[in-house]
């Protein structure tokens, strides 16, 4: 009874450590160049109301920054939590302004730092029809991992 408690307690003071590790290595983390300086640096996120926008692209004073509507966007899944977060970096990092070619950077950035899969995609679809009404842009996306793979 004595080691189990002993075992009990370990695993009790290591369940955050692990926790707290994974909540880091799933941290969405964008950089992207200051516009004054020229120099690349971590994008900035602050909480806001962004009207019928869940996340936008801003430059405030140079500094590349993503305002998110922290209780719709807390809302969503992860993978379109990532997807939003990443398709607005891609708006910041390459200072794309055409949707399309975000969204698949969006998906590109998902791939390298989460892995994800084409039924992955198709669950995001899936996901972003229920949450903003369809639309021939989310379908799109299965365009865009065809178009990655055969880079």
């Amino acid at each position: 009874m004595h080691i189990l408690i002993k075992i009990s307690f370990t695993l009790y003071l290591l369940l955050p450590l692990c926790a707290q590790s994974l909540e880091q290595s799933d941290r969405l983390t964008c950089y992207a160049k200051h516009l004054d300086t020229d120099k690349e640096v971590e994008v900035k996120t602050i909480p806001g109301i962004t009207n019928k926008n869940i996340a936008t692209a801003q430059w405030p004073l140079g500094y590349p920054t993503i305002v998110i509507d922290n209780s719709a966007f807390l809302k969503l899944t992860k993978n379109t939590r990532r997807f939003i977060y990443y398709h607005e970096c891609a708006h910041l990092k390459y200072e794309i302004k055409n949707e399309f070619e975000a969204d698949c950077k969006s998906l590109e950035f998902i791939n390298k730092k989460h892995n994800i899969s084409e039924t992955d995609i198709r669950k995001l679809v899936k996901t972003l029809v229920q949450e903003f009404g369809m639309s021939r842009r989310w379908s799109e996306l299965l365009q865009c991992k065809t178009m990655n793979s055969s880079n």
